[in-house]
């Protein structure tokens, strides 16, 4: 009967680290870094979504486009006073946010 309880500890430590693993797993993979407010968005409706990225700061940003139906998986590189053009086609969501790749 010891072993079986020393055994059943050992199966529920190893457990409850697994568990303890994928949490932080799961969390690094949700994090997020927003972009700085110089960098503005413009979001305009033609046949699909389109967003325009322009960089009102002093240093290049990168960042992906973020709608509510999809990730844009392009990080587009944006050097100071410059545009870029986010164009998904068949897009069904909105414009969403900016985030740092």
């Amino acid at each position: 009967m010891r072993r079986f309880m020393s055994a059943a500890g050992v199966a529920m430590g190893g457990l409850a680290l697994m568990a303890a693993g994928q949490g932080v797993a799961s969390a690094a993979t949700t994090t997020t870094t927003t972009v700085p407010s110089c960098v503005v968005a413009q979001e305009k409706f033609l046949v699909t979504v389109w967003v325009d990225v322009t960089n009102n700061c002093s240093t290049q940003q990168r960042v992906q486009v973020v709608y509510t139906d999809r990730t844009d998986p392009t990080c587009y590189t944006i050097q100071p006073g410059q545009t870029a053009y986010s164009r998904l086609f068949a897009q069904i969501g909105h414009f969403k946010g900016l985030i740092s790749c």
